[in-house]
């Protein structure tokens, strides 16, 4: 039978097992416990270290200092006799010291070995108390030498949990920004928008720092290992210091005696048996001094372990019940956590569809003419049917029902249509589902304001307006008028006339944005408000009130009227009063404090562009200008950029101290508007070169100028996607 041969996959996976087991094993050897005689020894090593350098401190201390001046023995007559008799007298004496001695190394042997063996009883007890502690740390996590309880660790099963959050909410901002992108544009399209940065800190979840991941056995070999060497070091140093005190003692004892000759049995003279002596008397008492000082700290060791065991093992027993009740907290926790989680996860897409429903919400409730909210649903009644031909019920039950039936025919039924029962205007009950818009246009009488929506009205009608989204007109009351009004201009070439001083009807327009991510639509309410709005006789009054609450405005500046006399009405300092007066109306109606800008957009239009070769100042400086704009800015409707009207803009900007002499017409309006302001030149009849400054419309070729542009520009600037 054949052999199978692995293969080289097989190998490799096989090898590299190999070699995790490997790995794994010698990291579990390197993990096991040192052993327990080894932690005492090297315990034992480290009190050793310590009773060596408190006995040499002692030691230096207690070995006189060399005695100075004397005559040694040796220079007298008599030395020799002298000699003879000291040497048998100092080897007695220190052969009785010496027995002294050994008695008492021996006494503090015995003592040190007796508390040797009571110390490593309790230091065996402190090992075993101490590995145990490390498995129970292991376990709950809590660092018992600190006394800290277990902090909030993270797991793969909370990293899962960050990470989804982390996808539902990247999913949901999208899709809030999605459901808000007409918002979200139209704050990122305000010029002066103030940014708020915020900085937010966050305290830790744990209790001090980490606990050291290393187990007690190992941390403590480390430790007496490195104390035992520095308690060496430092005996050695103290025992050399000794020894030269003690050497230099020994040399002015022997000095006295040096030079005798005589010598006994053993043969040796005066001066080697008191070197020798002391030699043996230091050594001695050197031993007894270390094992007595040794016995002395062992001792203490073990009568503070036996208390400091108790103490543990109640704090041990805490610590463990606390980390338990920690650990079904911590489950609490992850559990909320992650609730709390899926919530702000979600949170910005819910948010976003409330804030829209809100918004769509409020505005049907609000009449788009008064703003008032009490609109009803308007109905009709049917008129009563009397069938001879109808089934007479068989039964009472029968009969009630057929009542009943015949009530609810006989009711109002519903026209499709909302009224406002403030000021009695209707429009269909379907528009209340969209958002609604309204744009108000505000000037000094006479300066234009209905023949430019008339006219920019018609380019709505004839899909001719300056966007690429898609604005219908959509039925209302206002229709009528502004279809008179556009036959006056466009067919009969006449002045519309001036507007009724009353609450206008809006004409309204549907529209359908060309946002890539998917078409928004709003409803726009255009006012054509009487020039007399600004006067100061009606400021009260309801139509004021209701016209600085909008959503943006048109502002008319007539470049005509700035002398007054004639056919006009208003000079151009009672226009900038007047334009003031509304303004300060406004800022207080919003409740704007003064020294912030209103945060609506303003469209600037100056109108009547064909007539200032004649009607204002500066006559035929503008002609180049206008030859400007209409070889440079006047591209076909449907491919009109937002460039196209900064460019615009820029170009009356340029030409604004040459109309209004003396006044800073923009620093006016951004005094008020801030950034949100934009220019705009305007002809309701054209600005063909030859025909500027006719005033006689019979005599001109009506093709409006810019005339949709203004509030095709206020769409724009609350997030809708007009220009190409």
């Amino acid at each position: 039978m054949a052999v199978p041969t692995p293969r080289p996959r097989a190998r490799l996976l096989a090898c590299c097992a190999a070699v995790l087991a490997a790995a794994v094993a010698s990291e579990a050897r390197a993990d096991e416990p040192a052993p327990a005689a080894k932690l005492v020894a090297l315990r034992l090593e480290w009190h050793r270290q310590q009773a060596r350098l408190e006995a040499a401190g002692w030691e230096t201390e207690l070995i006189a200092r060399p005695r100075a001046g004397g005559e040694a023995v040796g220079r007298r007559a008599n030395a020799d006799l002298i000699f003879n008799e000291l040497r048998p007298a100092l080897v007695a004496e220190y052969e009785a010291f010496r027995t002294a001695a050994l008695k008492l190394a021996k006494e503090a042997e015995v003592r040190r070995e007796e508390a040797r063996g009571q110390w490593a009883e309790v230091y065996g007890q402190r090992i075993a108390f101490r590995r145990h502690t490390d498995q129970q740390q292991a376990v709950y996590k809590f660092d018992f030498d600190t006394g800290a309880q277990p902090a909030f660790q993270p797991t793969v099963f909370d990293a899962g949990v960050v990470v989804w959050a982390a996808v539902v909410f990247a999913v949901a901002v999208r899709l809030g920004k999605n459901v808000r992108r007409v918002s979200i544009r139209k704050a990122q399209r305000a010029v002066a928008v103030a940014s708020l940065l915020g900085l937010f800190t966050a305290s830790g979840c744990s209790n001090g720092p980490a606990p050291d991941a290393r187990a007690w056995d190992k941390r403590e070999e480390a430790a007496l290992t490195a104390e035992a060497n520095e308690y060496g070091e430092k005996a050695d140093a103290a025992t050399a210091v000794a020894n030269l005190k003690w050497a230099a003692t020994v040399d002015a004892w022997a000095a006295l005696v040096a030079g005798g000759a005589g010598a006994g049995a053993g043969g040796q003279n005066v001066e080697a048996v008191l070197r020798a002596g002391e030699a043996d008397a230091r050594d001695q008492l050197r031993a007894a001094a270390v094992d007595a000082r040794l016995a002395d700290r062992l001792a203490k060791e073990a009568a503070d372990e036996r208390g400091q065991l108790a103490a543990d093992r109640t704090k041990l027993a805490e610590l463990t019940s606390g980390a338990k009740v920690r650990a079904v907290a911590f489950t609490a926790a992850r559990c909320a956590g992650a609730a709390l989680l899926f919530g702000l996860a979600v949170a910005p897409h819910w948010r976003a569809r409330r804030k829209e429903a809100a918004q769509v919400k409020a505005d049907a409730r609000k009449c788009p003419r008064c703003f008032g909210e009490r609109l009803v649903v308007e109905r009709s009644g049917a008129p009563p049917t009397d069938d001879e031909d109808d089934p007479k019920p068989a039964y009472r039950g029968a009969k009630g029902k057929s009542k009943a039936k015949t009530a609810a025919a006989d009711a109002p039924q519903e026209t499709g249509y909302v009224e406002c029962k403030s000021c009695s205007f209707k429009f269909l009950r379907s528009y209340q589902k969209v958002r609604r818009l309204c744009f108000p246009v505000v000037g000094v009488p006479s300066s234009g304001k209905t023949h430019m929506l008339a006219t920019g009205y018609d380019k709505v009608r004839k899909r001719t307006a300056p966007t690429v989204a898609v604005v219908q007109p959509a039925p209302s009351l206002g229709d009528k008028r502004f279809e008179t009004y556009i036959d006056l201009i466009l067919n009969r070439k006449k002045e519309a006339g001036n507007t009724v001083h009353a609450l206008p009807d809006p004409v309204m327009l549907h529209l359908r944005d060309a946002d890539p991510a998917g078409p928004n639509t709003a409803l726009v309410n255009l006012f054509d408000y009487s020039g007399e709005l600004l006067n100061e006789a009606i400021d009260e009054k309801r139509l004021k009130k209701q016209a600085v609450r909008m959503d943006g405005f048109m502002l008319f500046l007539d470049p005509t009227q700035l002398e007054g006399g004639g056919r006009n009405l208003s000079t151009l300092d009672e226009q900038i009063a007047k334009l003031n007066e509304f303004m300060a109306d406004m800022r207080e109606e919003r409740n704007v404090p003064v020294g912030q800008v209103i945060p609506v957009p303003v469209a600037v239009v100056v109108p009547k562009f064909d007539l200032l070769v004649t009607e204002n100042p500066i006559q035929g400086q503008s002609v180049p200008f206008i030859r400007r704009l209409l070889a440079e800015m006047n591209p076909p409707p449907k491919r009109t950029t937002l460039g196209t009207i900064q460019g615009r803009s820029a170009v009356v900007e340029q030409m604004l101290e040459l109309m209004f002499r003396g006044v800073d017409i923009r620093g006016l309006v951004e005094s008020y508007f801030g950034g949100q302001v934009m220019f705009f030149p305007v002809s309701s009849v054209s600005l063909i070169e030859h025909e500027l400054g006719i005033k006689d419309l019979s005599k001109r070729t009506i093709v409006p100028f810019g005339v949709a542009e203004p509030f095709l520009w206020l769409l724009h600037m609350h997030g809708y996607e007009v220009f190409a």
